[in-house]
């Protein structure tokens, strides 16, 4: 016993003497700290043996999940907490320090990042932390941020913190009386509530749009070599004219009758199309949404990795610059793999459109113009490749000659009808020389003006037939991804930072679902967004919301300070909630209405009432009587060519009813809760591998898609035509 207590100790002490010798025998004089480790590894190539390169893998403190974590009495004072996990992160690095030598941390050129050193230099007591930036992972930008290093920014520190504090405060408080007056477990948020109200304002706009009938009316006319050309109705007495009735087409059909048509006027443009400026982040969101199909949120993800990797500049800017080294390189680049003809006489500089443009200095571009996409997908991903090429087309392209393009409009009214005059349109556009389009490429159709090109002023075109379509007006479009953060930045809600997480927020919270590629409210997602427009209005004013974050831009550039910006927002946030508590009945936010449905427990009236996942049918009685009814179509409304219907309970062999839950409708043992026996809602094909049925499943980027309800034993996944999938969703 006595040896084995003797082993135990000497082990102890090996242990605790190697520990304190790897401290004392450290064979480098520099620390630097970044938040990634992939972007550490990245700098570790660059820097050579006298620096050693760590990780914090992202924020080592924060607020606490559980409490609301500010000190309200004492100047809202955060009440940080080392966050799980990252205790043994803070160790490491501490023991890391070099006893001579120098700590630089490095992380992201943003408030984000600056609040990170703070947290970081505290949490090590760091007296003299020396703070580097740098817009690239690359050798050079490394080594000349290295030579200027700074201190930390305390008022974009200040800025941050009153983000978060103020979020914390706003979502927090918010949350306890939407839980107290709608439903327990939802949320309410400064910059989400602003975001859901565009997204339920668009809906119900939708909804009032009453369509109105309208004609598409066009003329098909021979040229003198018998060529067919079909003009568009514009005009009815040089005013803009669409017929809005069947009536109206008969009666232009009889005036015009056998008429051949004149041609009236011939207007030639030449016209010069502008490059696009380099990616923004919010650019950057909506184009790789509208080319790529990315979410905002796996476009940020991977914009990161292409970051941390050292290949593109860092992602989270409002900047349109470019560098003169950029530029230069760029200049050169088109020259040699273009031709002269490309490059402007001068750089193209571009206006940045946001008022309050922060973060990065440059927009987001490739740190060395030769990489290729190939290389990128080689050590990387698709993805990964898709992106980049993305940005370098669009970074090249901002610095190339516009395009030239020559666009002819021809006029032509019926020959033998004076009055009323009704003018048709032939019109096209042929390019004269791609300019930047030769690099970001576009699917475009371009008419063809060579029979257009050949008619002159009073020439007599043959009339052959006319071709009518009956149209309708469209609801406006509800929100994509894309068209929701141009109109958050229009707007000033948020920053680029936050729109992939204001997007995810209101997915998650299922506030919103996706329809095809369309952002679409749920029933509670109205009812909270109305709860709040009634008693907390100015939380959800555009207005408001633009201009609290240029009080926190005030705050990163010195000019407001922390303390009297929170006070002035929590104070009214308070008496608004104490008004709330006292007036508002929770039935008249949860029941929308009268029912004439019967209560299957009790025999009573219901109403309709709102639950967490939809509107149900509920018994007047409530609480004394818990009967309710499924209102979300049922399954009557299930289409059962298209999915399967099984008949008992797998536990109970009781019948099973169809329910709604937070992902989507499943079926559910009509004895819940004494049985819990549930199926998924299954398709009726089988998989091909292993003759399950297959199930429409969600991924991990938001995205559908139908795979086998066997998984993951088996991992089939259906593929599906991009002509499909456009057709499925409503793309043109």
């Amino acid at each position: 016993m006595a040896t084995k207590t003797k082993r135990t100790k000497t082990k102890k002490t090996t242990k605790k003497t190697t520990r304190k010798a790897s401290v004392a025998n450290k064979n480098y004089k520099n620390l630097l700290i970044v938040e990634s480790p992939s972007k550490a590894h990245t700098i570790n190539k660059y820097l050579g043996k006298d620096y050693k390169v760590m990780a914090t893998v992202g924020h080592i403190i924060d607020l606490p999940k559980s409490k609301l974590g500010v000190d309200i009495e004492n100047g809202y004072e955060p009440m940080f907490e080392t966050i799980h996990g990252k205790g043994k992160v803070i160790t490491d690095l501490k023991r890391a320090i070099p006893k001579d030598g120098n700590v630089y941390i490095a992380t992201d050129p943003d408030r984000e990042g600056e609040a990170i050193a703070w947290h970081v230099a505290n949490a090590l007591k760091l007296k003299d932390a020396k703070r580097v930036t740098f817009h690239e992972v690359t050798e050079s930008a490394i080594n000349d941020a290295l030579k200027h290093v700074t201190t930390i920014n305390t008022d974009l520190v200040d800025a941050q913190k009153a983000r978060r504090v103020l979020d914390r405060l706003v979502g927090y408080k918010l949350s306890e009386i939407i839980w107290k007056k709608i439903w327990y477990g939802l949320s309410a948020g400064r910059v989400q509530s602003a975001a859901l109200r565009l997204i339920v304002e668009k809906e119900e706009e939708r909804e009032r749009f009453v369509p109105e009938e309208f004609w598409n009316v066009s003329v098909k006319v021979l040229d003198d070599d018998n060529n067919q050309l079909i003009a568009q109705l514009q005009k009815r007495d040089g005013r803009k004219y669409l017929p809005k009735s069947k009536e109206e087409v008969e009666e232009l059909e009889n005036k015009i009758g056998d008429s051949d048509f004149i041609v009236k006027d011939i207007v030639k443009k030449n016209l010069s199309k502008h490059a696009y400026p380099p990616f923004t982040t919010s650019t950057l969101q909506q184009s790789a949404y509208n080319t790529l199909g990315f979410t905002s949120k796996r476009t940020m993800t991977v914009a990161q990795a292409l970051y941390q990797a050292g290949y593109i500049t860092y992602m989270r800017t409002d900047s349109v610059n470019l560098s003169t080294k950029a530029v230069d390189a760029i200049r050169s680049l088109v020259s040699k793999r273009y031709g002269k003809e490309y490059i402007p006489e001068k750089p193209n500089y571009y206006k940045v459109k946001s008022k309050n443009a922060q973060e990065a200095h440059e927009a987001i571009r490739p740190t060395d113009f030769a990489i290729a996409k190939d290389r990128i997908e080689k050590e990387m991903d698709a993805s990964a490749a898709k992106l980049y090429d993305l940005i370098w087309r669009r970074a090249v392209s901002s610095q190339m000659t516009e395009k030239k393009v020559e666009q002819l409009t021809v006029s032509i009214v019926p020959k033998d009808l004076k009055s009323p005059e009704y003018t048709f349109i032939l019109g096209g556009e042929k390019t004269l020389f791609d300019g930047f389009r030769r690099v970001l490429t576009i699917k475009t159709v371009e008419d063809d003006l060579q029979e257009i090109s050949k008619i002159e002023k009073k020439d007599i075109l043959k009339k052959k037939e006319f071709i009518n379509e009956q149209k309708f007006t469209q609801p406006p479009a509800r929100f994509t991804e894309a068209s929701l953060i141009k109109e958050l930045e229009r707007l000033g809600i948020g920053r680029p930072s936050t729109y992939a997480t204001i997007i995810s927020t209101l997915l998650a919270r299922g506030y919103v679902v996706k329809d095809g590629k369309a952002l679409a409210p749920v029933d509670i997602g109205r009812v909270v967004t109305h709860f709040l427009e009634k008693n907390f209005n100015w939380i959800v004013d555009y207005e408001y919301t633009a201009k609290v974050e240029d009080e926190l831009d005030e705050i990163s550039l010195g000019k407001k300070k922390y303390v009297p910006i929170i006070d002035k927002e929590y104070k009214p946030l308070v008496e608004g909630i104490e008004v709330a508590d006292k007036n508002v009945d929770k039935n008249d936010v949860v029941i929308l209405g009268d029912s004439e449905e019967k209560c299957p427990t009790c025999g009573s009236s219901m109403v309709v009432r709102i639950g967490r996942y939809g509107k149900f049918l509920s018994c007047s009685k409530f609480p004394e009587c818990k009967g309710m009814k499924d209102l979300s179509g049922g399954e009557e409304a299930l289409d059962y060519n298209k999915y399967d219907h099984p008949t008992e309970c797998p536990k109970c062999k009781k019948r099973l009813v169809l329910k709604n839950g937070k992902y989507g409708k499943f079926w559910a043992c009509e004895d819940y809760p004494n049985c819990k026996g549930i199926v998924p809602l299954l398709l009726k094909d089988k998989c091909p591998d292993c003759g399950h049925n297959l199930v429409e499943r969600k991924g991990r980027w938001g995205t559908t898609f139908i795979g086998c309800s066997n998984y993951p034993d088996c991992k089939y996944i259906q593929k599906v035509s991009k002509k499909k999938k456009d057709e499925d969703e409503g793309v043109m």
